[in-house]
């Protein structure tokens, strides 16, 4: 008994020092330590453009492996477009496809706001988008309710406005779960900071989190381009972790409000691209150009906190068709052999 209780201290006191070597190891990384390893089904996808069913097979058969979803994104120039795109939802009706669509908050061009939206007052426009989807047999849609709304460029940027711009996420929640036939999850879609000056108008974007009631998946748009100065592959991907609400910031709250974790958007950046060395000063957005480090770095990063779903941006300076980017298509291939 005295020998047995001799080698059980002794274990013991191995795995308390191996913890604590692994946990000085974490702490010296840029990334935050993994989150608990768990069997996950991993799906991949690339948008191709609007209602490009074809061009979402022609992606698949470059890259050698199938696409496990479709991605598209209803029109933001009207309501009607919006919340009536009926063209839309046809391209990919029937066609096998799971889907995850773009839902415009507000449409461009229109006396709305996000502080009117907070009052109600279109809720039945997103009544009607989940009739029309659960009708077309697409009630179990994915749905990124006004993505990327820490960027300026769209009418429900929510810099400033997070009381609006959560109750008005609340309300089209409800709205759209009212319908019977409704299964759809929500997705909280941030774009990574680091690439303007809106970050300072955002503040804290927790405090934009409509609540783990109103949202199954977060996540976050991730382009290999930066603002003002691009410093080279290597740094900038540690520039896209440990940014104040980057990559490392995604995985903490992810992990704190025990939601999945998705990249719907992932791809090449735009404006003067540096060369592999970097880096590179311009006015505006800069980056990486044809850059399969930063592919590289992506999927390793997606493995290592097994993201739920994956999609590349296959789409002007970022689109790999003809010919354009090669280096990046072979990243890309390599990478889904064991994604």
């Amino acid at each position: 008994m005295l020998k047995k209780r001799w080698v059980w201290r002794l274990v013991l006191s191995v795995v308390v020092v191996a913890a604590l070597v692994v946990g000085v190891s974490l702490a010296g990384r840029s990334t935050p330590a993994p989150r608990p390893a768990k069997p996950v089904d991993r799906d991949f996808s690339a948008y191709v453009g609007v209602g490009n069913y074809s061009g979402l097979t022609t992606i698949a058969s470059t890259l050698g492996q199938p696409m496990t979803y479709g991605t598209d994104c209803f029109d933001d120039r009207s309501w009607e477009g919006i919340v009536n795109d009926v063209w839309l939802i046809h391209r990919w009706k029937g066609k096998g496809y799971p889907m995850v669509w773009c839902v415009p908050m507000l449409p461009f061009g229109n006396e709305t706001s996000l502080a009117i939206g907070a009052t109600g007052a279109y809720d039945t426009y997103f009544v009607h988008l989940a009739r029309i989807l659960v009708s077309a047999g697409m009630g179990a849609s994915t749905l990124r309710i006004g993505w990327e709304f820490n960027n300026p460029k769209y009418p429900w940027f929510a810099g400033g406005q997070a009381a609006a711009f959560v109750a008005y996420w609340r309300h089209i929640v409800d709205s759209m779960r009212l319908v019977q036939g409704a299964r759809f999850n929500f997705v909280w879609n941030v774009s990574r900071s680091g690439q303007g000056p809106a970050d300072a108008t955002m503040g804290n974007y927790a405090s934009y989190y409509p609540g783990d009631k109103y949202v199954d998946v977060v996540s976050m748009d991730v382009y290999d381009q930066a603002f003002g100065t691009y410093p080279g592959a290597t740094v900038q991907f540690e520039n896209i972790l440990t940014l104040p609400w980057g990559l490392n910031w995604l995985v903490s709250f992810a992990g704190a409000h025990r939601k999945k974790m998705s990249i719907p958007e992932f791809g090449l950046g735009t404006g003067p691209y540096a060369p592999a060395s970097g880096p590179i000063t311009q006015p505006g957005l800069v980056s990486g150009g044809d850059d399969p480090t930063f592919v590289t770095d992506m999927f390793n990063w997606a493995r290592l906190y097994y993201v739920d779903t994956l999609a590349y941006w296959d789409y002007g300076s970022s689109s790999i068709e003809n010919g354009q980017n090669p280096q990046t298509a072979a990243a890309l291939r390599a990478e889904l052999t064991h994604f």
